[in-house]
């Protein structure tokens, strides 16, 4: 796989990938209190989880939360970063046999060619990963996402967006603070132009786009209870239900 080539290879870079996993928490604004909410999203009403699709997987934080959460349930991990995916490995190595790893790339729509045919899952997820894709693919992947799920099943994605108005760069600006601050803390803490440096390589191939169209874009291929469930400037959860 040429991922040199490809949107977000930078994400193929292990330097890149350690320190985003390592400081995720330190970095995001209110990130515990987005994951309670998406464990909040998922499991309400009762809502039953055996099989569940992960785009974008990365280390396998949100794969994890919801095999925590569904201690019966497995997983298919789709991500092009081999960094991302080791990581991902070697973080469920305890869960062995209720996740498997499909190594492709979201950017086209051969990555479904990967999945067992047939198969309907009952949810698909992602986190951080969608906004790396232009919005014409965006929007084609809730589609495939949408003929994923089993009648009832949940899309959600915890999302990089873009923020307008007096928030504009707003995000940005926190990043980088927060990086810098942490930075800190290490034993050899490289120069702050250093950091900035590598924080706007990692965000070069970003396409942001507002949730609020995403939605429309969600309803468009069918979703219904489409809703922003969360929403900061730079970050929103949002998602929906596939009608029975």
């Amino acid at each position: 796989m040429d991922a040199v080539n490809r949107s977000g290879a930078v994400w193929q870079q292990e330097e890149v990938v350690t320190g985003f996993i390592d400081e995720r928490r330190k970095l995001i604004p209110l990130f515990d209190v987005q994951e309670e909410l998406a464990k909040r999203l998922i499991t309400r009403g009762g809502r039953e989880v055996h099989r569940f699709v992960d785009l974008g997987a990365g280390d396998g934080g949100f794969a994890e939360l919801l095999l925590d959460l569904y201690p019966e349930s497995s997983g298919v991990l789709v991500d092009f970063s081999e960094p991302m995916l080791a990581a991902a490995k070697e973080r469920l190595a305890a869960k062995q046999g209720r996740w498997e790893i499909v190594a492709r790339d979201l950017a086209t729509p051969d990555w479904r060619e990967a999945l067992p045919e047939g198969e309907r899952f009952d949810a698909v997820v992602s986190r951080l990963a969608i906004h790396h894709l232009p919005d014409e693919r965006k929007r084609a992947l809730y589609a495939e996402a949408f003929e994923l799920l089993e009648p009832g099943g949940i899309f959600l994605n915890w999302e990089h967006v873009e923020t307008a108005g007096l928030a504009e760069g707003l995000f940005d600006e926190f990043f980088r603070e927060r990086m810098i601050a942490a930075e800190q803390e290490h034993e050899h803490p490289r120069p702050p132009e250093e950091v900035v440096r590598s924080f706007d390589d990692a965000t070069d191939d970003d396409i942001l786009r507002d949730p609020e169209s995403q939605c429309d874009w969600l309803r468009e291929v069918g979703f219904e209870k489409v809703d922003v469930y969360f929403k900061l400037p730079g970050l929103a959860i949002f998602g929906g239900e596939k009608g029975n």
